[in-house]
Parts: structure tokens; C-alpha cells; sequence
């Protein structure tokens, strides 16, 4: 499964943003989707957001709505990423995939 992610700072918090096709980002399948993204992000709160007409539809282990507030997270700078491959170890000389 491939992704969109960016790392954005939302009032004071940077968090990794990952954008995945908006079935996903509702309970149940968004919280198996965010345990799976966990050691791509391993220092990062990590929410899920779609991106729609009439706003952002979030979810995440915190109040990510509140935390979003009224930011425009679709002119985030997005990089796609294959969650079938697994993360990069720290150290290794690869950038990370955001």
C-alpha cells in the first residue's frame, strides 16, 4: 500500500501527516492503518487526514481536528511512500521517506 506523508508543525506540534485513501481515516481501519505506520514515524505523533471540499477529515490516537484547526494541510509538500517496504534503520544512508 502506498501513502502520501508530510512532517508539518500544527500549533507548536510537529506531526507527521499521512494521507491515505479517505475510506481509511475513520475508527477500526484508521487504527490498524496507524499501528502500521508507527515505526515509519517512531518519533512523531501521527494522524491521518483527508483531504476534502469542505474541510479535513482527521483521526489519530489525539484531538487531531483540534490540532489542525483551520490549516490548509492540501498545500502540504507530500512524499510517497510503499508501506509494503519496511522502514529504513536509523543509520543507514538513506534520507527518510518524508
Amino acid at each position: 500500500m502506498k501513502v502520501e506523508a508530510a512532517v508539518t508543525v500544527l500549533q507548536g506540534v510537529r506531526v507527521a501527516v499521512v494521507f491515505p485513501p479517505p475510506a481509511w481515516v475513520t475508527p477500526g481501519m484508521g487504527d490498524a492503518l496507524l499501528a502500521r505506520l508507527r515505526p515509519y514515524f517512531p518519533a512523531l505523533p501521527v494522524m491521518l487526514a483527508a483531504v476534502q471540499k469542505h474541510g479535513v477529515r482527521t483521526h489519530a490516537a489525539f484531538q487531531a481536528q483540534a490540532l489542525v484547526g483551520d490549516a490548509d494541510l492540501s498545500k502540504l509538500e507530500r512524499t510517497v511512500f510503499d508501506l509494503d517496504l519496511p522502514p529504513a534503520l536509523p543509520g543507514q544512508d538513506q534520507p527518510p521517506p518524508f
